[in-house]
C-alpha cells in the first residue's frame, strides 16, 4: 500500500475539518455529517485491507465509536458525536494501517528470502540484504517526541506527508482543548501519530519491495544466463568426444581392414552424436539469444534456399519502413542467434502487395529490407555476411485480389543458407 496526499485529500477532509472547527473553538457548529460520513469511508478502507484479520482490535474499537457518535447524533448532541466521528475515523485509519503493514512486511520478507535463496545458488557474494525498514517506533513516548523523532528519520521523512498533517492537527487540538477534553485529544493524537509512523514505514518498504524486485530479476537472468553457458559447455564436450572417438575410429580401420564394416556402423554413431550435440549448441543458442531479447524468432520453415525466416506485414506501421517494438525485438533475438552458430549467407528480401504504384512499393520494400539488415547487424552480425534487396510485388505468394492474399504478400523475408 503506497498513499500519497492527493490520493487521500478528498476522503479526508472532514477529519482535518472537525479537528479545525475544534482549534476555533467556535460556540455554534454545523451537525457532524462530514464527519460520520468520513468515518464510514475510513472503516470501509479497512474492512477492504484485511483489517478483520491483521487489526481486529483497532476495528473493533472503530465500530464502536462509529456507533456512538450516530447514537449521538440522532438524540442531537452534536458535539460528542463529533468526538466520537473522529475517534472513529481515527481508529479505522490506525486498522488499515496495521493491516497494510503486516501484508507489506510479509512480502518484503518473502522478496529478502527469494535474492537469498537466489544469491547462494548462484554463490554471488552481495551488500548484506536490507534490513525492515519498519523498525521499531518510540515505544511508550509523547505523540509529539515521536512524531519529531519520525521527521528526523532520513529514511522516512519523504513519507507520509498527508498522515503527518494529521498528526499535527491533532497535536495542536490538544493543546487548544479544554482540561477536560484533553485526555480524548491526547488519544485522538496518539493514534494519528501511529498512523503516520505506520503509512511511512509502509511506502519505505514499499519503495524497498520495489528494489529488491528489480534485483531478484536481474539474478533471475544470470541465473538462466550461467545455465544456458553450462548447456553450452557440456555440448562442446560432448562434441569434442565425439571427434575424438571418430578420429579412433579412422585408426583402427587403418590397422584392420577386415573389421570396416563393424568401424563404418562407428563412425555412423558417431555422426550423429555430433550432429545431436549441434541440435543441441543451436537450440540452447536460440534459448538465450529470445532470453536476452525479450522476443520469439520470427516464424521460419527450410525451402531449397535453406532456413527462411519471415516477417509478417503487420511488423511495420502502414507505408512505412520502421519496425515496431515487437518485430524488433524478434529481429534482435534472429541477429544474436544467427551471430552464435555457424551458419551460410543471409540475405533480406521485402515483399509488397500489388496495391499503388510499382515504383513507390519497390522503393518501400527495399527501405524495410535496409531496416531489417540494419537490425541485425546492431545485433551481432557481421555486415560481410547479411545482404538487403527490395523485389517489391514481383514475387507473390498468394493472390493480390482479396485481403487475406495482400496480408501474406506484404513481407521480409530472413533466408539463411546452408553450410556449404
Amino acid at each position: 500500500m503506497q498513499t500519497s496526499f492527493a490520493h487521500f485529500r478528498r476522503a479526508l477532509q472532514a477529519p482535518l475539518a472537525g479537528i479545525a472547527i475544534l482549534l476555533a473553538g467556535c460556540a455554534t457548529l454545523p451537525p457532524p455529517t462530514a464527519e460520520l460520513d468520513a468515518a464510514q469511508q475510513a472503516l470501509a478502507r479497512a474492512e477492504a485491507a484485511d483489517a478483520e484479520q491483521y487489526a481486529a482490535a483497532d476495528l473493533l474499537r472503530a465500530r464502536d465509536a462509529l456507533s456512538r457518535a450516530q447514537a449521538a447524533m440522532a438524540r442531537g448532541r452534536d458535539a460528542e458525536a463529533r468526538e466520537a466521528a473522529l475517534a472513529a475515523s481515527a481508529d479505522a485509519d490506525l486498522a488499515r494501517v496495521r493491516s497494510s503493514a503486516e501484508t507489506t512486511r510479509a512480502e518484503f520478507r518473502q522478496q529478502q528470502d527469494g535474492i537469498a535463496g537466489l544469491r547462494a545458488r548462484l554463490q554471488m557474494e552481495g551488500e548484506p540484504l536490507s534490513m525492515d525498514p519498519f523498525g521499531e517506533p518510540m515505544a511508550g513516548a509523547p505523540p509529539v517526541q515521536r512524531l519529531q523523532a519520525l521527521d528526523a528519520d532520513p529514511r522516512l521523512n519523504p513519507f507520509a506527508q498527508y498522515e503527518r498533517l494529521q498528526a499535527r492537527q491533532a497535536l495542536a487540538a490538544v493543546d487548544a482543548a479544554s482540561r477536560s477534553k484533553q485526555p480524548a485529544a491526547l488519544a485522538l493524537a496518539d493514534r494519528r501519530v501511529g498512523i503516520a509512523e505506520q503509512a511511512a514505514r509502509i511506502e519505505a518498504t514499499r519503495r524497498e519491495i520495489d528494489r529488491l524486485e528489480r534485483e531478484r530479476s536481474e539474478l533471475l537472468v544470470e541465473a538462466s544466463r550461467r545455465d544456458a553457458e553450462r548447456a553450452r559447455a557440456e555440448a562442446e564436450r560432448l562434441r569434442i568426444e565425439a571427434q575424438v572417438q571418430a578420429e579412433e575410429a579412422a585408426r583402427l580401420r587403418a590397422q584392420a581392414e577386415q573389421a570396416e564394416a563393424v568401424l563404418d556402423s562407428a563412425q555412423i554413431d558417431q555422426g550423429a552424436k555430433v550432429a545431436a550435440a549441434r541440435e543441441k549448441e543451436a537450440a540452447l543458442a536460440r534459448q538465450e539469444a529470445e532470453l536476452v531479447a525479450g522476443a520469439k524468432l520470427p516464424p521460419s520453415r527450410r525451402d531449397a534456399r535453406g532456413e527462411v525466416f519471415t516477417l509478417a506485414g503487420d511488423a511495420f506501421a502502414s507505408g512505412q519502413a520502421q519496425l515496431t517494438a515487437g518485430a524488433a525485438a524478434s529481429i534482435k533475438a534472429l541477429g544474436l542467434y544467427l551471430a552464435a552458430v555457424p551458419g551460410g549467407a543471409v540475405q533480406v528480401l521485402g515483399h509488397t502487395d500489388s496495391q499503388g504504384e510499382e515504383a513507390a512499393n519497390q522503393a518501400l520494400s527495399e527501405r524495410r529490407a535496409q531496416q531489417v539488415r540494419a537490425t541485425l547487424v546492431s545485433a551481432g552480425l557481421t555486415r560481410g555476411r547479411v545482404d538487403a534487396q527490395g523485389v517489391g510485388e514481383s514475387e507473390p505468394v498468394a493472390d493480390n485480389a482479396n485481403a487475406a492474399g495482400r496480408a501474406k504478400n506484404r513481407r521480409v523475408e530472413i533466408v539463411v543458407a546452408d553450410n556449404p
